[in-house]
């Protein structure tokens, strides 16, 4: 069993949970099981079947009863143990303390990796954009790297939330359930957000979102005026359709002059993409694109409370919100957006907090007498 899943040549998700009862009796699940490739310190590769993904579990065991019904046999002494397949040697683990640690090509640093990948849940939590503790359960097995947490959540209070998610509940907070295609990009649906109260460093005030139907994904833009929607669609078309291979079919959105203007219909012919409006003042007809700017909007809030960061960089907020979106589970698809869109899992081994102090490289040949790394007080966001 191990918890690093980079070690899996192949692995098949369990349907369910296996409870594994480990040595201190603490009861813990193996969610998918698969074969591991090992290369030992001497060259030689060694494939493992069978081998239980345990996101719980610290760093990597290997069942002795196990490798005895493969007819392995395992020879014990003070300061080694030699598993022997017939004749040959096939592999040797040096004794640490009372267990026997199987030297690998690239161990240590796994199992540094383990270790110091726990951190509080406050700290995962504001990573991924302030989501609740069972969204993080299902997210374990959903995309690689993902932090692993060193407590349990259940008496702790985010300050952020509190301020980010308090709001009037003026209508349902049930999200859209039915997906309405067949397919990526089948069905766009698109809504713009503002204006702002407050501008960006760059004299934005408005954002527009287009989410994918089939998988939920959400695109957003930046604008100074609502004028650019049109802009703004050509190149999020040239970008989906490049990377996924389909053509966008059909485009939702509300009546706003924005989407029915002149110009705009007459794109939307040219490329053969069918328009879909809904009724005037019946916003619950764009219900998806609706509920999803407010989804961003209430993380993005979160994000800039927690942190204590200026209204201004509120579109960073919402491009940070997309991009942790995209990459977490929902209640509509059993996959992320990401792997859904881009037939791979997410990584989020170097997921930073929204806001974290961010190090800038200065290059020796521009400055050759200033420290290597200067600190410009600047806040990252990733």
């Amino acid at each position: 069993m191990t918890s690093v899943r980079d070690k899996f040549v192949s692995m098949k998700e369990l349907k369910t949970p296996v409870r594994i009862t480990i040595a201190d009796g603490k009861k813990i699940d193996a969610v998918a099981i698969g074969t591991v490739g090992l290369k030992l310190m001497d060259g030689t590769s060694v494939t493992l079947s069978d081998v239980l993904y345990i996101p719980e579990v610290e760093g990597s065991l290997i069942s002795v009863a196990k490798l005895a019904e493969k007819d392995a046999v395992a020879q014990f002494s003070k300061n080694k143990c030699v598993f022997r397949y017939g004749d040959a040697t096939v592999m040797e683990a040096e004794r640490c303390g009372n267990v026997y640690k199987l030297k690998t090509v690239g161990d240590e640093v796994c199992h540094a990796a383990t270790t110091s990948r726990k951190e509080p849940w406050a700290v995962v939590h504001a990573r991924l954009g302030h989501i609740p503790y069972k969204r993080y359960e299902q997210l374990l097995t959903m995309a690689d790297g993902v932090p692993r947490i060193a407590d349990e959540p259940s008496d702790h209070v985010c300050a952020g939330c509190c301020m980010g998610k308090m709001r009037e509940d003026n209508f349902s907070r049930s999200p859209e359930k039915t997906v309405k295609s067949a397919g990526v990009l089948d069905l766009i649906h698109s809504d713009v957000m503002g204006p702002m109260q407050t501008k960006t460093p760059g004299g934005c005030m408005y954002a527009v979102t287009f989410i994918d139907d089939f998988s939920r994904h959400v695109t957003v833009y930046f604008m100074k005026k609502k004028a650019e929607v049109l802009e703004k669609f050509k190149k999020f078309k040239a970008d989906m359709e490049n990377a996924t291979g389909r053509n966008i079919k059909r485009l939702r959105s509300d009546n706003g002059g924005e989407y029915t203007g002149r110009l705009f219909k007459e794109y939307l012919s040219k490329q053969g993409i069918r328009r879909e409006k809904t009724v005037p003042y019946t916003p619950q007809q764009n219900g998806l694109a609706e509920r999803m700017n407010r989804s961003l909007v209430e993380m993005a809030r979160c994000m800039l409370y927690h942190e204590g960061i200026d209204k201004k960089w509120w579109a960073e907020a919402v491009n940070t919100s997309a991009w942790i979106i995209n990459r977490i589970p929902n209640t509509v698809t059993v996959k992320t957006p990401y792997e859904i869109v881009y037939q791979k899992k997410p990584q989020l081994k170097n997921l930073k907090v929204f806001g974290a102090l961010g190090y800038g490289h200065i290059p020796w040949h521009t400055c050759k007498f200033a420290a290597p790394v200067d600190s410009w007080a600047s806040r990252a966001w990733t």
